[in-house]
């Protein structure tokens, strides 16, 4: 009997289960065929501008391409249906619950950084060709060109010397630049050339195809191809040389890790599909390999780990405008667990060095709000006009919710230190002759360590607080002056219906 009413326990669980809005299958069972480029970009510019004269000016035409581009992108690449919704019969557009590139910043980032190199005026006429082919979307015929440019730029830099054993010159494979080669013996690093160490504007230009070639790739959902290509370029400069390429490894290893950190929760509290499912278990998590590059230099260390802290809290916050806006609780901050799968994963599972600094990041004074010199010169600027918050208020936002998942998380591991919950978790993964990781029983921080995160969590909520009041009372008065405007113009128009007033004297 009781293993009966279980299976019926489990079958209703399982029924309430919510289908994760970007499990776009529906839309895949009502038109298998994905649309194609043309008939994505001819939906957008009939949507778009649909009976609007033809561009006056360049400078409305390259508007134009940019709103039908970016559009376009969303729907080909971050879309989770690619687009079917522009298809008849499809159901309702779900936008941006149906992105399936996630943290819901990735794809921007991707789209941005393109745009980047992708320019029509590049110097060279390879180069040129390759933009073409990245207009229409042709990636992978676009990395594969990138590569052979690059080995033709080596080849051409070494001047006939034999290139060091750290260069795989194969493009046709898509090989990269090894981490690991012989460091003594006639085919070390030592026995060839360097052309990358010795002239700065082919290491600029290489720097600069292999930074798109990794945006390519991250796109094509290759991450860690992108990452390593980008760490394996570094390994092969000087340390001064490495800045662009750290940092870019940085930014799309923290990418990755989100997004598989997210899929994680999604699977927890939605019904899991193949994508899904697939990121969770299958995606390696790439930003300890940034900071095991960087070791032992504190420049670059300090560097990614900026980095990193940046896209943690713009992420945090464009998640929490995008719950608020379109419903998206899968991403939701404080109500989805990507915030607190992140704590112990930034905590215990990249980089010892890298945590200090994080930590130090996450618990800096909160920004000051501007001067009023500042606020005079911010007066004009168009974010301003448009009401958009304040970049230290997204700041105290973002950090405050962090600190308080982080906080959490100490407590809870706390309370299992005193309680001896660890003792016994450490104990059964023995007996299953598992490991213990320190994720698994290390205290989270010291007892001065979470006074400082608790005390800084509630200083940023200060300043949030305050600025909603303020702006409850701006819009109160603002409200007030439209309304006394309002009744002002009503009293001063004309009355049709009273009576002519009196001819003057002087009228008669």
């Amino acid at each position: 009997m009781k293993s009966f009413f279980s299976k019926i326990t489990s079958m209703l669980k399982t029924r309430r289960t919510p289908l994760a809005p970007c499990d776009c299958s529906d839309f895949i069972e009502a038109a298998p065929a994905q649309p194609s480029l043309t008939h994505l970009r001819g939906v957008v510019a009939a949507r778009h501008f649909h009976g609007a004269p033809p561009p006056a000016s360049a400078v409305e035409k390259a508007r134009r391409d940019f709103v039908v581009r970016s559009t376009v992108f969303d729907l080909q690449y971050r879309c989770g249906a690619g687009g079917r919704c522009t298809c008849a019969g499809a159901p309702t557009c779900r936008f941006p619950q149906c992105f399936t590139m996630r943290p819901v910043t990735k794809g921007a980032e991707v789209l941005a950084e393109r745009q980047v190199y992708e320019v029509e005026d590049a110097p060279a006429p390879e180069i040129r060709a390759l933009v073409a082919l990245a207009a229409e979307e042709k990636l992978e015929e676009v990395v594969k060109g990138i590569q052979h440019t690059v080995d033709a730029h080596l080849k051409a830099g070494a001047r006939g010397r034999g290139l060091e054993a750290r260069f795989i010159i194969d493009g046709s494979d898509g090989h990269e630049f090894t981490p690991a080669t012989p460091k003594t013996g006639t085919d070390s690093i030592h026995a060839g050339a360097n052309p990358l160490r010795e002239d700065e504007d082919l290491r600029e230009e290489i720097t600069s195809l292999y930074l798109w070639r990794a945006a390519l790739l991250v796109n094509l959902r290759r991450d860690e191809q992108a990452v390593s290509s980008l760490l394996n370029l570094a390994f092969a400069v000087e340390q001064k040389d490495r800045t662009r390429l750290y940092g870019a490894a940085a930014a799309w290893a923290v990418l990755n890790d989100m997004e598989i950190i997210y899929y994680r929760s999604l699977v927890k509290s939605c019904k899991p599909f193949d994508q899904a499912v697939h990121f969770a278990t299958e995606r390696p998590l790439l930003l300890a390999r940034v900071f095991e590059a960087t070791r032992g230099d504190d420049y670059h260390t300090d560097y990614c780990t900026h980095v990193v802290f940046s896209k943690e809290v713009t992420a945090t916050v464009t998640r929490a405008q995008t719950a608020q806006m379109h419903g998206d609780f899968t991403e939701d901050p404080m109500r989805s667990l990507c915030l607190p799968l992140t704590m112990p994963y930034y905590r215990f599972r990249v980089d010892e060095e890298f945590w200090k600094r994080f930590y130090a990041l996450l618990c800096m004074p909160p920004v000051p709000p501007p001067t009023p010199e500042e606020a005079k010169a911010q007066a004009i600027d168009p974010a301003a006009e448009l009401g958009l918050t304040p970049n230290y208020i997204l700041d105290a936002v973002g950090r405050s919710m962090m600190l308080h998942h982080l906080v959490t998380f100490a407590d809870v591991r706390d309370k299992e230190i005193d309680t001896g919950v660890v003792v016994d978790r450490v104990k059964e993964m023995k007996l299953l002759d598992l490991q213990p990781h320190p994720s698994d029983y290390a205290p989270v921080l010291t007892t001065s360590e979470m006074h400082v995160a608790a005390t800084r969590m509630k200083e940023l909520l200060v300043v949030v607080r305050s600025f909603e009041a303020k702006e409850q009372e701006r819009l109160s008065g603002a409200a007030a002056a439209q309304r006394l405007q309002r009744a002002q113009s009503s009293n001063d128009a004309p009355n049709p219906s009273a009576a002519p007033p009196a001819p003057s004297p002087i009228e008669k």
